[in-house]
């Protein structure tokens, strides 16, 4: 009767919460959202491609985050930030981020962070999550997070924008290409402000997490040995094929 009584409380877990709707999904129920509050997600970066991604994993319940940027809060991010308001100019992303994810879900752990990711701290703070979201303010960030990603078997996903496209790629195991192999010329990569749609850096957010839930739910196909991409302008959705290079400095044999 105990162990009854048990499982019992265990499947109404979930009921008359802010889940309800997604519990109705066969792919979800009780064990996939158990799955999600026990998950743990570290993002490097929390800007446009980053905002509706975490907005979207904290709403869905995933249970822990950890926001990783040391940059401040400046005007020209507001049209496609969406995790920041005009009163926030001036502060730091990861602490406004970290806010307004508590406020939008308050029984989820939402962490944050300013360090910059470098070779000397890089296992400390990405080490121990479920998923990997990969970033950085430039090539040599996300070059550290690909290796690290391949080093620890950590899943990881690359969500990014530009101009009307928007880019998804997820690796989860050693067989899979990785992101050098994908940007082969990232480390050459231009710095500096890169034009782009606001509405792409929403578009790629939700379906990297789109990607991240699946990864978590272990449920539905990812965006495995190729780029998922997309234009705003022609509503073109493309897959385009990559494959794991033997030469790539990173991940090849």
């Amino acid at each position: 009767m105990t162990v009854v009584h048990s499982q019992r409380e265990e499947s109404m877990k979930f009921q008359d919460t802010r889940y309800n709707r997604q519990l109705l999904m066969p792919q979800i129920g009780d064990a996939g959202q158990e799955l999600l509050s026990e998950a743990s997600v570290v993002t490097v970066g929390a800007g446009g491609v980053k905002s509706p991604l975490l907005y979207y994993l904290a709403a869905a319940g995933v249970g822990r985050l950890h926001i990783i940027d040391f940059d401040d809060i400046e005007l020209s991010n507001l049209n496609r930030q969406i995790l920041y308001r005009t009163h926030d100019i001036g502060r730091l992303k990861a602490e406004a981020a970290a806010e307004e994810l508590r406020e939008l879900n308050p029984s989820i752990e939402v962490s944050y962070s300013t360090d910059k990711v470098t070779p000397d701290n890089i296992d400390e703070i990405l080490g121990g999550y479920s998923v990997l979201l990969e970033g950085g303010d430039g090539p040599e960030q996300r070059l550290l997070c690909n290796a690290f990603a391949l080093r620890n078997r950590t899943p990881m996903v690359h969500v990014s924008a530009q101009f009307g496209y928007g880019y998804v790629f997820t690796m989860v195991s050693e067989e899979d290409p990785c992101l050098q192999c994908v940007y082969p010329d990232l480390p050459e990569s231009r710095r500096g402000p890169v034009p782009v749609w606001g509405i792409a850096t929403g578009l790629s957010g939700v379906m990297g997490a789109n990607e991240v839930l699946k990864i978590i739910l272990d449920k539905g196909d990812l965006a495995r040995g190729y780029l998922m991409s997309f234009s705003n302008f022609q509503n073109d959705f493309i897959r385009i094929p990559i494959e794991k290079r033997a030469e790539c400095p990173a991940c090849g044999g």
